[in-house]
């Protein structure tokens, strides 16, 4: 079927340019150093201080040269290039694929690192191949754009790469930026959808229709691509078709066009990647608090975003995110009243509501500081310590005279002492991590091979392991770790074990 161009009436079926997302990862721009020990160094090893990266991309030399591809260079991580150089590249595609540090805040952000580092590929892989391992990885936990930047580092030299790159620009609302260069150079893509899309997009109405009906006689699109494309190039079918249901298994490509043709999906119920399209304005402020909050957990986007989205207007209705958003804003307004009773109060209950959501990082991260030098009742102040063991300022916490306060701040300055006595084998088996326990034969061989990442992926899955009760895993990754000079990393992902066990 030859589709009639109605040009005035295709301007109502194109969609809206869209938005940036509200921000990236802002520890792309104030990213921690992870510090690797030297080797035959005995002191302990000690965190660096929080700087501003410079981003670096390098792009891919002459054949047969080793390229090291990343957004964060060694000055900023600490890491060498040769981070993953000796592991066998399918082992390390399996442990990236697997890794997920969720539950743990500061080893998913250093899972964010490793991946982001600049570094060359492992044996057996491309510089093509391992990056499209790190942005899926990237993608898979709802980090959208810097997956993309990482894509766009290296020329988009195959189908493969391209199709990668395009996904993700779709996501982030970057598909211009895509489009623009696919209507320059077609070959880039043998994907019919995304060439009809993008010549729509360039307002190519004549080269859509000839692609569309080339594609069609061949058979090129599924039946959901083709009966979306051909709502999005003639009104009249978009007016009179049924309402389509989304498939099972949805393309970012097809869950934009199912948003340009007036029938845009919910996101809640889709993979977390897809969340980020919500972050626009074109969504409504629950959908946009509930994708942020989905988002935050996952370590992909800046508390500061949330906290912007709570306090944008009143909550209307009651139960679920309306009550979160409440207790922010109650807390902000206690902040500003100041007597020690109200704040208290509110910074117990916002407590109880975004703990009970697994968002207790997002306080630490936002409201310790804006807790300095208050006034708090008992209970406010057995809360402010436990939120500034979560924040970056955990070694300035200042403990109660119980037993388990004392035994945390110990533990915040990397010697921590008096596990026995609180009768919790998660403290023991913390406390003999840092002192008598030693890697395991698993995690030395690893070392003694020089697989640092490779290395650092396994010890934090021990440490994670921890939770699930695998006490002998955990010593053996926090011991690891410390080896590794990643001492930050430990304190601060004991604590955050220590102090949201129950919350995962």
């Amino acid at each position: 079927m030859r589709i009639k161009l109605a040009f005035c009436l295709f301007l109502g079926a194109l969609p809206l340019k869209a938005e940036a997302p509200l921000s990236a990862i802002e520890w792309l721009t104030e990213t921690t150093p992870v510090r690797i020990a030297p080797e035959n160094v005995t002191e302990p090893p000690v965190s660096a201080s929080a700087s501003a990266p410079d981003v670096s991309v390098k792009s891919i030399g002459e054949a047969g040269d080793i390229v090291a591809v990343g957004l964060l260079g060694s000055a900023v991580t600490g890491l060498p290039e040769s981070l993953w150089a000796r592991s066998d590249a399918v082992d390390l595609t399996r442990a990236i694929a697997t890794a997920d540090f969720r539950s743990i805040t500061a080893l998913q952000r250093l899972l964010y690192t490793l991946l982001l580092a600049e570094s060359v590929p492992p044996k057996g892989a491309s510089a093509e191949a391992f990056l499209t391992t790190r942005a899926d990885t990237l993608r898979a936990f709802g980090a959208i754009e810097p997956a993309e930047a990482l894509v766009e580092g290296l020329p988009l030299a195959s189908p493969e790469h391209f199709a990668l790159w395009f996904d993700l620009t779709l996501l982030a609302g970057l598909e211009d930026k895509a489009c623009t260069l696919l209507n320059a150079k077609r070959g880039l893509s043998s994907d019919y959808a995304a060439q009809i899309f993008c010549a729509l997009r360039g307002e190519d109405w004549e080269g859509a229709a000839f692609l569309f009906d080339t594609a069609d006689a061949l058979g090129l699109l599924s039946n959901t691509e083709r009966r979306l494309l051909l709502a999005f190039l003639d009104p009249e079918y978009a007016e009179d078709a049924p309402s389509l249901a989304p498939p099972r298994d949805i393309s970012p490509l097809e869950f934009r066009l199912y948003e340009a043709v007036g029938n845009a999906l919910p996101t809640a119920s889709l993979p977390v990647a897809f969340a980020v399209t919500d972050l626009r304005e074109l969504a409504g402020w629950k959908a946009q608090l509930e994708a942020a909050e989905r988002l935050v957990r996952n370590g992909a986007l800046s508390a500061n975003v949330l906290l912007g989205l709570y306090t944008e207007r009143k909550p209307s209705a009651s139960g679920g995110v309306w009550e979160r958003a409440r207790a922010v804003q109650r807390l902000e307004a206690a902040l500003e009243d100041g007597t020690p009773d109200v704040l208290s109060a509110a910074l117990v209950a916002v407590q109880d509501e975004l703990g009970a959501y697994g968002l207790t990082p997002l306080l630490a991260e936002i409201y310790v500081p804006e807790l300095v030098g208050a006034t708090l009742t008992p209970e406010g102040e057995l809360l402010r310590f436990h939120l500034t063991l979560l924040s970056a300022d955990y070694e300035a916490a200042r403990p109660a005279a119980d037993m388990q306060s004392m035994f945390l701040a110990s533990l915040a300055v990397g010697a921590p002492e008096g596990a026995a006595a609180l009768s919790d084998p998660l403290a023991v088996a913390i406390e003999e991590g840092f002192s008598t326990a030693e890697a395991s034969a698993a995690l030395r061989a690893l070392l003694d091979e020089g697989k640092l990442g490779e290395a650092i992926l396994f010890a934090s899955k021990q440490m994670t392991s921890g939770l699930g009760g695998d006490l002998s895993a955990l010593k053996s990754g926090i011991a690891g770790l410390r080896q590794m000079g990643l001492e930050d990393v430990v304190r601060r992902a004991s604590l955050q074990m220590m102090l949201m066990k129950r919350q995962f």
